[in-house]
């Protein structure tokens, strides 16, 4: 009897393989033809198909902007790698405006002589690298709302790169997961509403800089303006969260994780506020009475959260933190998204007494502030920490501290000051940490 000719055997065993490769290639292709047609649907948009050479398109109008999602295959040398490009275009700037990320090749070319503009806010500056063709118009046009915008997306998509008509984002690997092209795209639209729109830019400016200033603003009619962009919506629900109206928050939270179900910050904060009880008007917490000496330099009646801390650690001693750089540290040292960093002041900070040193930034006399409570009182902006951080760099965090009023004499911008007083809330995006009961030392 003949020897059985092995090499049959070889070429039956590499033609099963070659077909269950076919086959679960073949799957996969459909799996994430279905996952684009679907997010196609759901934006409204075209849809070509995926193939075994070349991968999947899906384009249209969002927002009034052209947009488009393709994932291909970049070459290096014998290697290849699958990407995701999300592209958003826009109304060109007219500024030769290019910014990306200020990282890497970034950094080198940085040091190697590369245009570098810088517009005066240290967050922004550290994690950009600004280029434009006109310097002074890119410094105007770059206002405190789409900077802050920007910070915001780039915190997510590091990879994000904006040009003068278009934002970019290259993700590695090829994206299967619908609700992630949909979310993607609809952010990137937002801040190409946001570049694009003078008006949005303007009302996401006021909200961003009264923040800034240590002031969460009043309900704005931005909350319930479905058709304002993501970013301003998420700028409102994320001041009255810190404010502690999380009941109205939560209803933005949740209108946006319809419209972006998987982002990250969405729903991040959408969880906070659930995670919450809404403020009410706070009563006084059980203390004894302070000596006239002690009640001149006493700052505003305490919130509810202070009554909290104070029925907690009745009767015994308090201590007190003296270290402002360590809590800055813990809060913003780390690439923490807002939410994650409200969280985790809730659970480790709020209620804590502190004797903090630092310079004052601004200071007047107000009658009410939305977590201070009533006044009248000195309301104070002092410079606490600065910290170095690998997504922005250099970040200032701030004490928003409630003194008497008779107080705001010494509280000239520049000034060195030491206070004491009680953490009672947090506006994380900002990087403000509100202080009640406050008194100068």
């Amino acid at each position: 009897m003949d020897a059985f000719p092995f090499w049959i055997f070889f070429v039956v065993v590499g033609l099963l393989i070659a077909a269950i490769v076919v086959v679960a290639s073949k799957r996969q292709l459909d799996a994430m033809n279905a996952a684009w047609q679907m997010a196609a649907e759901r934006l409204g948009f075209s849809f070509a198909p995926g193939t075994m050479r070349r991968g999947p398109t899906i384009s249209g109008d969002i927002e009034g902007h052209d947009a488009e999602i393709h994932s291909y295959t970049k070459s290096s040398g014998k290697n290849s790698s699958r990407y995701t490009r999300y592209t958003v275009t826009f109304r060109a700037i007219g500024i030769g405006l290019r910014l990306s990320r200020q990282s890497g090749i970034g950094r080198l070319l940085k040091v190697l002589g590369s245009q570098d503009i810088e517009i005066g806010d240290p967050t922004f500056d550290e994690t950009f690298i600004v280029q434009a063709a006109d310097p002074r118009a890119a410094r105007a046009f770059l206002n405190s709302g789409i900077t802050m915008a920007l910070n915001r997306l780039i915190a997510v998509h590091p990879n994000v790169v904006v040009m003068d008509d278009r934002i970019v984002i290259d993700h590695q690997a090829t994206v299967r997961d619908a609700e992630v092209l949909v979310s993607t795209l609809r952010r990137l639209a937002s801040v190409a509403t946001v570049l694009a729109d003078s008006t949005e830019s303007a009302a996401l400016t006021e909200l961003v800089e009264e923040r800034l200033q240590g002031t969460v603003p009043e309900p704005h009619a931005l909350a319930a303006e479905s058709r304002a962009s993501v970013d301003s919506r998420l700028s409102v629900g994320e001041a009255l969260a810190a404010a502690g109206t999380v009941d109205i928050a939560g209803r933005i939270f949740k209108a946006l994780a319809g419209e972006l179900p998987a982002d990250v910050e969405i729903a991040g904060w959408s969880k906070h506020t659930r995670s919450r009880p809404s403020a009410q008007t706070p009563a006084p917490p059980r203390s004894a009475p302070s000596p006239p000496e002690a009640a001149d330099r006493a700052g505003p009646p305490p919130t509810a959260i202070d009554k909290a801390a104070s029925d907690e650690t009745a009767g015994a001693e308090v201590e007190v933190d003296r270290d402002p750089f360590a809590i800055a540290t813990d809060l913003f040292g780390e690439n923490r998204l807002s939410f994650e960093t409200a969280d985790l002041f809730n659970t480790t900070y709020v209620g804590r007494s502190v004797r903090w040193s630092g310079k004052v930034r601004r200071a007047k006399v107000v009658e009410h502030d939305r977590i201070l409570g009533d006044g009248p009182y000195a309301k104070a902006v002092i410079d606490i920490a600065s910290l170095e951080n690998d997504l922005f760099g250099n970040t200032v965090v701030s004490a928003v501290v409630a003194l008497p009023d008779s107080a705001v004499g010494s509280l000239e911008a520049g000034r060195d000051v030491t206070f004491t007083g009680t953490l009672i809330g947090i506006d994380a995006l900002v990087r403000n940490l509100y202080v009640s009961g406050g008194r100068l030392i």
